[in-house]
């Protein structure tokens, strides 16, 4: 009864209302009423329908949700710390390796990239374990062992050696020490009672330079300290005549600690070739199809011009000779042999 009665006023009401309209709107005031009703209808309906559509593409959270897809695969960039390759100041990453790391990012925006502070060993371990998500890292050096379970890309970073590191105003007392190539005689200096050195207890400075070092290890000339970012203090006190740095590390500290000290490197004999290092990631399928993907990038950009920014972490006369090594790396079809480290007198600072 009452719903039959709501439905007989509503018609009513409505006939009487279009009466009152007519007597007293014109037709074209009626037309724009009803266009002007209309257009806010339709107005209300579209923002409904974006209100809803922006809220479908958001996280409870209110963040942009990341896409899902399959082909939007996470990779994690694990970064053991080792300055001036990765520097980490109060959590933001620096450094020559993590800018090329940071390139090769760019250049895969199918990933979503991570960066997880890690040592080198449980790197490793984790790799060799096949543990986690899609985990690779920028700085590693390929060999037999690591090559069982780290699928590696083609030569990415270029390093000079490990090099004897001097003040350069003592250059005079290291001359007698070089060899025709200009290359300093380990053993010999190592031998000289009245010239004092300091290297870093454990620490691996390659088969050629460990085999010297091992014979005078115990030795009074030979003072062995925990850590390596003395030295460049130690050479400015005065209180050692030479450490062992690859020569970005020297170059690093005496920024970092002692900018007036002027430096000089000394490339050892037997130990001048570049050094070789890339990236490798955790020998899985989607590590291998990662690393086809680098390759492809690396391929295409035949002068390396990321190991620009390893250039910029070397004293002047070392990243001359850089230079030069890497366009024979690059142009090694036109030479017989690699370049090896033959200083300049720009070679000091």
């Amino acid at each position: 009864m009452n719903a039959a009665c709501d439905t007989h006023f509503a018609k009513n009401s409505k006939r009487i209302l279009e009466v009152i309209l007519k007597s007293v709107f014109s037709r074209e005031q009626r037309y724009f009423m009803a266009w002007a009703h209309w257009h806010k209808a339709r107005s209300l309906a579209f923002g409904l329908t974006f209100t809803l559509g922006l809220l479908s593409v958001l996280t409870p959270h209110g963040a942009v949700a990341q896409d899902t897809s399959p082909d939007h695969q996470s990779l994690v960039w694990a970064v053991p710390s080792f300055a001036p390759a990765f520097i980490n100041e109060s959590g933001k990453l620096s450094g020559y390796a993590a800018d090329t790391q940071n390139w090769f990012a760019a250049q895969l925006p199918q990933y979503d990239h991570d960066v997880l502070l890690v040592p080198l060993a449980r790197l490793l371990a984790e790799m060799k374990n096949g543990d986690g998500d899609l985990r690779c890292s920028t700085t590693l050096i390929p060999t037999p062992e690591r090559r069982k379970y780290i699928t590696f890309a083609d030569t990415v970073l270029l390093h000079l050696p490990v090099s004897v590191v001097i003040r350069a105003e003592d250059e005079d007392r290291f001359t007698p020490y070089l060899n025709d190539e200009g290359h300093i005689e380990l053993d010999r200096i190592l031998a000289d009672e009245n010239l004092s050195a300091a290297i870093r207890i454990g620490r691996a400075y390659g088969r050629n330079v460990d085999a010297h070092i091992n014979q005078f290890r115990e030795t009074n000339q030979v003072m062995q300290v925990a850590e390596d970012t003395k030295f460049v203090r130690m050479l400015d006190l005065g209180r050692i005549d030479w450490t062992l740095y690859f020569p970005s590390e020297a170059e690093y500290y005496r920024r970092l600690l002692t900018p007036e000290l002027a430096i000089k490197t000394l490339p050892i004999a037997g130990n001048t070739t570049l050094l070789e290092g890339t990236i490798g990631c955790a020998n899985t399928p989607l590590g291998k199809q990662t690393i086809a993907k680098i390759n492809t990038i690396i391929e295409e950009n035949p002068t390396m011009p990321w190991t620009e920014f390893y250039a910029q972490w070397l004293g002047p006369g070392d990243r001359e000779w850089f230079y030069a090594a890497r366009d024979q790396y690059i142009h090694s079809e036109h030479f017989e042999t690699r370049l090896e480290y033959s200083p300049t007198e720009q070679s000091q600072r």
